[in-house]
């Protein structure tokens, strides 16, 4: 099957991938936690070999995982000092550090080790050179000051000569000049500091940075900027251009689909995926379906007690995402990213819908045409696992990236079978037309404003969607 006919088959899952928020699909077993500091909305993974022979050799291996959950709650935030909280946080992002080494209480104010040093370089240049920027290699330290660092990340940039007053013009070095406080050993988040900064730099200087689906609409003296967002991602989605971020620090406030900082009534809101009238989910799918579900739930780590009230709508969720998370997990999302930013920088965070109203979406969806999605996403997972779903997601994230509409609509408008059309319809049409009568109702406020306006991809970049209804009204949508 070619990689054209793949991305057909698993329209219903990218539909998934772009629209529904992430916070709303249920939690499977974990083995390592590695969220960003800043959010705290952790990410669960479970590790997977490749080419397993059988189902009940990963059923097996899943167990094993699953005897080291209780474990994870008991990890702690890390320490560090207010200043480098951005820096560490951009670094957590683009993959500068080993998420891991963000938890059980690390202390970053410490000073940093050879293997810290080499870790951040070696991740540094990687980033560096996999967008065909080339460094002058490899670095061999020593003594581990402020200077050796200065001068490993003077080699990163490929600078002729080092010169501590380069770094400065650059804003990558902003502390003394001084020559013992340059040769004091440094600190573990001044390091990691360093490197996100001089990163950052070298990306966004030579436009190798993620450009998203960026629009701008304004009237009278309101701006209004808008990003469409996918609600998976990974590090190579960072950084993201420094344009879309500089727009947002200038925003009064920043409406998402949903307030993902709101973790009460998401609680309150998860509850919804149960049964809670004394049905199962085996009453819904049916003995045989439901056992080959019970299967793959089981290879997540995940016991029999874990899924039998879910509602079909939880199942299809949370079925439809790689639970390894090796690809892109929710943590590492456009929504996550911009919630860690709106927060360091104090902008007010609102939302355009409500997770109750989401969560009645989902669950108010044909419970039939779910039934029919779950075999035939089954039915996939059984025969290629998440390999299939996996390439859909590398194109989304690909085309998110490069900002490429076109082959984003695309995805979004290949063919897929009737439940699909009804699924895509009832999570786009209503709710477009929701989004956009609230914009435009920011538009035509009194006095001078500007928003930033952050939801899903596919509600902005297709010719009928909240774009599209913009211009009916008769705005300009500028594609930035």
């Amino acid at each position: 099957m070619n990689k054209n006919k793949k991305l057909t088959k698993l329209k219903k899952i990218f539909s998934i991938l772009v629209l529904v928020p992430a916070l709303l699909i249920p939690s499977i077993a974990s083995a390592t936690v590695t969220a960003p500091i800043v959010t705290e909305i952790k990410a669960e993974s479970i590790k997977s070999e490749e080419n397993q022979n059988t189902l009940n050799k990963k059923i097996k291996e899943a167990h094993e995982i699953k005897s080291k959950k209780d474990s994870l709650s008991e990890t702690k935030s890390p320490i560090f000092s207010p200043w480098a909280t951005k820096d560490l946080n951009e670094a957590q992002f683009m993959g500068l550090y080993p998420a891991k080494g963000f938890f059980n209480e690390r202390d970053f104010t410490k000073p940093a080790t050879l293997e810290d040093a080499n870790t951040c370089y070696k991740l540094s240049k990687k980033k560096i050179e996999e967008r065909g920027i080339e460094t002058a290699g490899n670095f061999t330290f020593k003594k581990l000051t402020r200077e050796e660092i200065l001068n490993s990340i003077s080699k990163l940039l490929k600078d002729e000569k080092f010169e501590i007053k380069n770094l400065k013009k650059a804003k990558i070095f902003l502390g003394s000049e001084d020559e013992g406080y340059l040769n004091s050993k440094i600190s573990l988040e001044e390091m990691i500091s360093l490197y996100s900064r001089a990163v950052n730099k070298v990306l966004q200087d030579n436009d190798k940075v993620s450009r998203g689906f960026f629009y701008e609409v304004n009237n009278k003296e309101n701006k209004i900027y808008m990003l469409g967002s996918i609600h998976l991602g990974n590090t190579s989605l960072y950084p993201i251009d420094k344009n879309i971020l500089n727009a947002l620090k200038s925003s009064d406030k920043i409406f998402m689909e949903i307030d993902l900082s709101k973790k009460d009534e998401a609680k309150k809101m998860r509850e919804k995926i149960y049964y809670n009238d004394g049905k199962t989910l085996r009453d819904d799918l049916g003995a045989e379906l439901y056992l080959r579900v019970l299967n793959l739930f089981k290879s997540f780590g995940m016991e029999e007690a874990d899924i039998k009230t879910l509602k079909p709508w939880a199942v299809y969720n949370t079925l439809s995402i790689d639970p390894s998370g090796e690809t892109a997990r929710a943590s590492f999302g456009i929504e996550s990213y911009f919630m860690s930013l709106s927060l360091l920088n104090k902008i007010e965070i609102g939302e355009l819908e409500s997770m109750e109203y989401q969560s009645n979406i989902l669950a108010n969806f044909d419970n039939t045409s779910y039934i029919k999605m779950i075999e035939a996403l089954t039915s996939e997972i059984e025969k290629n696992g998440y390999k299939n779903i996996n390439l859909g997601l590398d194109n989304l994230l690909d085309a998110w990236q490069s900002g490429d509409k076109s082959k984003m609509k695309s995805i979004l408008s290949a063919e897929s079978d009737e439940e699909s059309k009804k699924f895509n319809e009832a999570l786009l049409s209503e709710r477009d037309k929701g989004m956009a009568k609230k914009i435009d109702a920011m538009l035509k406020k009194d006095g001078k404003n500007t928003y930033f306006i952050l939801v899903g991809s596919a509600h902005l970049v297709p010719e009928n969607s909240v774009t599209g209804i913009l211009k009916d009204m008769g705005y300009n949508v500028i594609e930035k």
